[in-house]
């Protein structure tokens, strides 16, 4: 359950949780207090330093007979919206989606490459292919690829020295 505490700031009251009793919180102005007991036990207050005193335990008093005061009178003030420092809550939703999706993907490239068409065991493994013709013929003395007119006349092909 939330605490209700005056900013010792403005006076304005702030809205934190129970874990936060001893901890740096901000106000709705973004200024840091601490949120402290109060030394006869019936409460919290804010102050300005983690370890608190009386200067700021009768300061929060101030404040809060202060905040009452106007709260009684009406004004505008009063009616102001209490800032709440608990914090946003987080949707894990959008986490949880995130986690499914990249299961699914291990998952898929698993059978893919175990169960799927990328099984080494499906991949058919063919005979090597018959030697190339070029090759069979191949000589160091006469080009790989030969024109028509060197196999008309062989002999008037330089050979290398």
């Amino acid at each position: 359950m939330g605490i209700i505490v005056s900013s010792p700031y403005s006076g304005r009251p702030v809205k934190v949780r129970d874990q936060d009793v001893g901890r740096a919180v901000r106000d709705e102005e973004g200024r840091i207090f601490y949120v402290l007991p109060k030394r006869d036990g019936s409460g919290y207050y804010g102050a300005l330093t983690r370890a608190g005193g009386e200067k700021d335990e009768r300061r929060a008093a101030e404040m809060e007979a202060k905040y009452a005061a106007m709260k009684q009178m009406g004004q505008e003030r009063s009616a102001m919206q209490i800032h709440d420092a608990t914090g946003k809550r987080r949707s894990n939703i959008r986490g949880k989606l995130v986690i499914g999706f990249f299961v699914l993907l291990v998952a898929f490239l698993v059978w893919l490459f175990t169960l799927g068409p990328f099984n080494p065991k499906n991949i058919p493994q063919g005979e090597t292919p018959p030697p190339n013709q070029i090759r069979e013929n191949w000589r160091p003395d006469r080009p790989i690829i030969e024109t028509p007119e060197e196999t008309e006349t062989p002999e008037e092909t330089p050979s290398p020295p």
